[in-house]
């Protein structure tokens, strides 16, 4: 009885934690299959620790086969289940950013390989039961015969981290390289643990480890929303302001610039052809700008409404002016693409930081006057 007494004072800590992390999931408006299988993955976690403790308790206390089988079979399910659903959550995170089908093949592949094992651990002891050798042998064939199955689940932690890594070279920008990192370092917890186990099985690492992985990528998605924007998922006002202040700090000698950025009849696109085309205009606002500025070390925000906002290391006019004819090409070719029932059109005003007189109010004042003075430019134009 103290075993199992040792196993859930292991277990319990996880267990409530991943308890709390799964009913605060439970509500939440779910987006993308990655978002809808973390949902799962905390109640998956807890299954596992659970069916780990009542396997060991039965051996101890019960000597008929069928019921010894049956618990061996449930904790090996979900022994393969947890890492099986961690595989489908980084295929669905990457999959939602890059489109690629391939990670999906690879997941159908992972799962005949999963069932696979499930069956060799099935056929195993069954063979040994039907030789007469008793307990002893059921015993010894449901203690070492759950190795097929711990294989497949470092596999599967395995195949998660090579999509995220494949995937990391490819992202384009800060956020997306920094959510690839964490879905690997959320798999080497994973990973570390059940091989742990795996050898070391009286340390009974796996449970407690790929929950610290659970809590890790929980912790990183509530600190995405204190600082990212819903809609785009580019940085907010509140982290632009935050920003803004470390530069100023940082940086009071040298020269570097601002650019507002305006959605152009934002108003009348919403009006005309309402609320989620304008949302999708917003998006694909932020997704231009990703694309411009991804590989240069500038910082993008959603300053507020249609207004958009990028922070970077300018020292002139020829080098503001090349970073504003670059956002143009960007709008230019999303046009030709033909994704909206519109035409977006963007003001863009500027600011140099010694211009501004070293004040960051005076900074944004002078690049919203210049947004505004070419939005009114275009007007002129039209009429």
């Amino acid at each position: 009885m103290m075993e199992e007494f040792k196993q859930l004072e292991i277990y319990l800590f996880p267990i409530v934690m991943l308890l709390a992390i799964g009913m605060n999931n439970w509500k939440r408006e779910e987006r993308t299959q990655g978002d809808r299988i973390f949902g799962f993955l905390p109640f998956l976690i807890i299954c596992m620790m659970g069916s780990d403790v009542t396997y060991h308790a039965l051996q101890l206390y019960v000597h008929r086969f069928t019921v010894l089988y049956a618990g061996y079979l449930v904790y090996c399910f979900f022994l393969t289940a947890v890492p099986y659903a961690w595989l489908l959550y980084v295929n669905g995170k990457l999959s939602a950013r890059h489109n690629r089908r391939w990670t999906a093949a690879v997941c159908h592949v992972m799962t005949g390989i999963a069932i696979a094992a499930m069956l060799l651990t099935v056929i195993i002891p069954w063979s040994l039961s039907t030789e007469g050798w008793g307990a002893h042998a059921v015993s010894y064939s449901l203690n070492h015969g759950s190795l097929p199955a711990k294989l497949v689940s470092i596999v599967l932690y395995l195949m998660g981290l090579i999509l995220a890594a494949t995937a990391y070279p490819k992202e384009v920008t800060k956020e997306g390289q920094k959510e690839t990192r964490y879905l690997l370092e959320a798999g080497v917890f994973s990973l570390v643990g059940g091989m742990v186990q795996s050898f070391a099985e009286s340390w009974r690492t796996g449970g407690p480890f790929v929950a610290l992985a659970v809590l890790f990528i929980y912790l990183n998605a509530q600190n995405r929303q204190i600082t990212t924007d819903g809609l785009t998922g580019l940085n907010n006002r509140r982290e632009f302001d935050a920003h803004l202040q470390r530069k100023i700090e940082l940086c009071p000698e040298h020269e570097w610039g601002l650019l507002m950025i305006d959605v152009d009849d934002f108003k009348r696109i919403n009006d005309e052809l309402g609320h989620a085309v304008g949302d999708e205009a917003l998006w694909h606002t932020a997704d231009i700008l990703r694309g411009v500025f991804g590989k240069d070390p500038v910082f993008l925000a959603r300053y507020g409404g249609d207004e958009f906002a990028v922070l970077g290391d300018w020292f002139g006019q020829e080098q503001i002016e090349e970073a504003i004819a670059r956002i143009q090409e960007g709008i230019d070719r999303f046009n030709k693409e033909g994704q909206l029932p519109l035409q977006l059109s963007m003001s863009i005003g500027y600011a140099f930081w010694h211009e501004a007189g070293r004040r960051g109010k005076n900074l944004i004042q002078q690049a919203d006057e210049r947004m505004y003075q070419e939005k009114q430019k275009k007007k002129r134009m039209r009429a």
